[in-house]
């Protein structure tokens, strides 16, 4: 039997008891609904209510026009994974550790909004666009139903780390599945619903009508789609008499460069081009048509949410609620950012940013820049030399900054910044930290040097190397493999040794189908850092295409020996040992990625079809409803139910649930297929 969509329990002080419900003849629940909209490497200037005049975006600029629109918002990274925890828990990237999107996890410790609404009797669910927030980052804390269902480069056994753009499914299928939800919500209590949106990120694939109507900007062209797409929530809740009950939030987990300061696309600078973002509020009791233009960043959604519920904000956020006017506006707020690419990838220095009024620093290691946005919104006069006392002066308060934001989370890590028992020094630091305008410090910062190192490059004088990079392996994706080779050795002759450079040009030359250079590139990797996860994974690769299966295994599971959270790695370790006919250590590794995380659906579905395949037709049905019960909305394990449906002679059944599957992915091609075979059984 397919398992019906099945819900948490409810605490008990929101459920209506049958005595209550005989005297009362119901129960109701007035809450407001929560609806949050991220929208990803979206620029708030690239929006027609904040003044873009070349793009229509109608149901943004009515969220603005029934809300309170922030002119001046900023996210603290501007890379998905660590902007959307910031976004989540209401804390920095260098408290809740999460820096970059490979490799790092929101902690179990942290306490997303998602968990705190649970606890308060919601509905929880989210539908996000592309694989940086899959589940097994652990974004997915709190949500009863988080679907991530786009088609992912591991049906084909190739590992997301390898590829430059990301897995992803479509704006429209992403507001289609939670439009899919709304409609089967059991109960009338309120509900947290999270739509995450990847169109307007690379590669830019817009489609009909808006490539036609945008033909020379694709990048507008993808956020007019995504305009209608959450416009068709917006409309299912005004219809349901829903949205003035509703408080949504949109905002975006960055901004893109669009080639100013010679930055393309985002993450390694920290111009106003990636951190300004979108930020709307609409709800009950806001007053529409308001304009704030006092700087806020995307770290006070939490607690602003939290706010408007009535619902206590714990002292480790260290966002603040936003103010609903600027005449509420605090009168200095200082907002930290960072960003951990050039650091983590290139093996440059990080970069540093401090936006304090309407003055912007940013530090790196050969130079501090200094810009007054009001007079200066591009950001192109640095004004660092002809105002050194104002440049050293903000330079301070950004370290300050930086370390009363992650102060706790070291004294408590490491122990090293403070001795037992000093609550004097805490409740100083605290209280140093709200003249800062943040509400609280925690313990869950990152331990890694992220420290400013004048011995490495400066990301602001390497930009020739990542556009050759971006461009080498945007190159290699289109599979391009000649092209992508010479842009790619002008890189390694700008930066050699540079390990990004060095991983694209493995990528390159296996393409080429020239085993032998893509060895040597990865012998130098090695060479450099036996521990790099992503070249392991590349050697794996090379293994597995020149048919030496059991070496592919080796480096698969060497990688898995660093990162063995990975379960992406993990899954496809099992796939590939599944291949190699070593089905019982195949299943060990499906359930150790389950013992790991019971709710990861590809494991679930895996396992599945490997027990099927062995005759286990029992397991593998329980196996598949389970994590249909988790995800109702995962294609391939509707697919797989119909696949042993039509094995069992079931060809209606088989039908049936390949069409389901197909709802959820159209044009899924193994859907397809099933369809066409049940069809010609069944005689149409």
């Amino acid at each position: 039997m397919i398992p019906p969509l099945l819900w948490s329990r409810r605490p008990a002080h929101w459920v209506c008891s049958i005595a209550v419900l005989l005297l009362l003849g119901g129960c109701t629940d007035d809450r407001p609904n929560v609806f949050l909209i991220t929208l990803d490497t979206t620029r708030a200037d690239h929006l027609g209510c904040y003044g873009n005049a070349d793009i229509e975006t109608p149901s943004f600029d009515a969220l603005a026009a029934a809300g309170i629109r922030y002119d001046s918002a900023f996210t603290p990274v501007p890379i998905t994974l660590p902007a959307h925890t910031s976004i989540l828990t209401g804390t920095y990237p260098v408290y809740h550790g999460v820096r970059e999107n490979a490799g790092f996890y929101v902690p179990s410790s942290a306490r997303t909004l998602a968990e705190i609404l649970l606890e308060e009797g919601y509905d929880t669910a989210a539908f996000v666009g592309a694989f940086p927030l899959d589940s097994q980052t652990g974004i997915d804390q709190g949500f009863e139903v988080y679907d991530d269902n786009y088609p992912s480069s591991l049906d084909k056994t190739t590992h997301p780390q390898l590829r430059r753009f990301f897995d992803e499914r479509p704006a429209a299928d992403v507001s289609r599945a939670a439009l899919a939800w709304l409609d089967r919500r059991q109960g009338d209590g309120p509900f947290f619903l999270w739509t995450h949106y990847f169109d307007p990120h690379q590669p830019l694939l817009p489609p009909s009508p808006y490539r036609e109507r945008y033909p020379d900007s694709p990048y507008d062209a993808e956020i007019a789609s995504t305009d209608e797409a959450v416009g068709r929530i917006l409309a299912r809740l005004e219809r349901d008499g829903e949205l003035d009950n509703t408080l949504v939030i949109l905002t975006a987990d960055h901004g893109e460069g669009l080639g100013e300061h010679g930055e393309a696309t985002h993450a390694l600078l920290l111009y106003s081009s990636t951190l300004r973002v979108p930020l709307i509020l609409r709800g009950p009791g806001l007053d529409a048509g308001t304009t704030v233009s006092a700087p806020v960043s995307t770290v006070d959604i939490f607690p602003t949410v939290l706010q408007q519920l009535g619902l206590e904000i714990a002292p480790e956020v260290q966002g603040q609620a936003l103010p609903q006017s600027d005449q509420e506006a605090p009168e200095q707020r200082e907002i930290y950012a960072e960003t951990m690419l050039g650091r983590l990838i290139y093996g440059w220095s990080p970069l540093e940013r401090l936006t304090a009024d309407h003055m912007m620093l940013i530090r790196g290691p050969s130079d501090t820049r200094l810009y007054d946005r009001a007079v200066d919104p591009d950001e192109l006069n640095n004004l660092g030399p002809s105002r050194p006392d104002e440049r050293d002066h903000l330079t301070d308060r950004m370290a300050q900054t930086k370390d009363l934001l992650a102060w706790e989370g070291r004294r408590f890590s490491r122990g090293e910044d403070a001795a037992p028992g000093d609550a004097a020094e805490l409740q100083a630091a605290l209280a140093r930290l709200a003249s800062l305008g943040y509400i609280g410090a925690g313990a869950a910062a990152a331990t890694m040097d992220d420290e400013i190192d004048p011995d490495r490059p400066d990301p602001l004088q390497m930009m020739e190397v990542f556009r050759l990079h971006n461009e080498g392996t945007a190159l290699v994706e289109s599979k391009r493999f000649d092209g992508a080779l010479a842009v790619l050795l002008r890189a390694e002759q700008l930066d050699p040794g540079n390990p990004a450079v060095l991983q694209a040009l493995a990528q390159a030359h296996q393409g080429r189908g020239d085993g032998d250079a893509s060895e040597q590139v990865l012998d130098r990797l090695l060479a450099i850092n036996p521990e790099d996860v992503r070249t392991l994974l590349l050697l794996s690769q090379h293994n597995a295409n020149s048919g030496q299966l059991e070496e592919a295994t080796g480096a698969m599971e060497a990688a898995l020996a660093i990162e063995p959270s990975n379960l992406t790695t993990r899954l496809l370790l099992a796939q590939m040992l599944e291949d190699l006919g070593n089905l019982e250590d195949s299943e060990a590794n499906y359930r150790e990625i389950l013992a790991q995380d019971p709710d990861y659906v590809r494991a679930l579905n895996g396992l599945a079809t490997l027990l099927y395949r062995q005759g286990d037709t029992s397991e593998a049905i329980t196996l598949l409803e389970s994590a249909l019960e988790k995800q109702p909305f995962y294609a391939p394990a509707w697919l797989n139910l119909g696949v042993i449906q039509w094995g069992q002679g079931n060809a209606e059944r088989a039908l049936e649930l390949a069409e389901r599957a197909l709802e959820l992915r159209p044009g899924y091609p193994q859907a397809e297929t099933l369809r066409a075979r049940s069809l010609a059984q069944i005689g149409e």
